[in-house]
């Protein structure tokens, strides 16, 4: 008995991370689409992580400059050219808060793939 709950709660705590990756991707902006690509998940015993490997992530979650969730971000604004040498003049990038809004807004769906596997 003990065994099979694991097992169902390890295929709960699974679903629930393939739904909150896939919630997080359809968030996240795209460029290149690598940051959308490298978003993945992880079980690890009771909890369920998602995430990305790319450094400049944080950046998209939680914005730049003037932008910035936290309100540390530089206030004066600053240039930068792109890929075609075009120079560009910022004060930073708004926010998209992909894997805290997957994360938390989305709970009612993550309770009904639990009881799913319990009932």
């Amino acid at each position: 008995m003990l065994r099979e709950f694991e097992a169902d709660k390890e295929a709960a705590l699974e679903a629930i991370g393939i739904t909150a990756e896939g919630f997080s991707k359809k968030l996240t902006p795209v460029d290149t689409g690598t940051l959308r690509n490298s978003i993945s998940h992880a079980v690890h015993k009771d909890d369920v992580y998602i995430g990305t490997n790319q450094p400049y992530a944080v950046f998209v979650e939680y914005g730049t400059g003037i932008y910035a969730s936290d309100g540390n971000g530089r206030k004066s604004p600053w240039g930068y050219y792109d890929r075609d040498g075009k120079y560009h003049v910022t004060r930073g990038q708004k926010p998209h808060h992909m894997l805290k809004k997957a994360a938390t807004e989305h709970t009612e769906e993550y309770k009904r793939i639990l009881n799913g596997k319990f009932k």
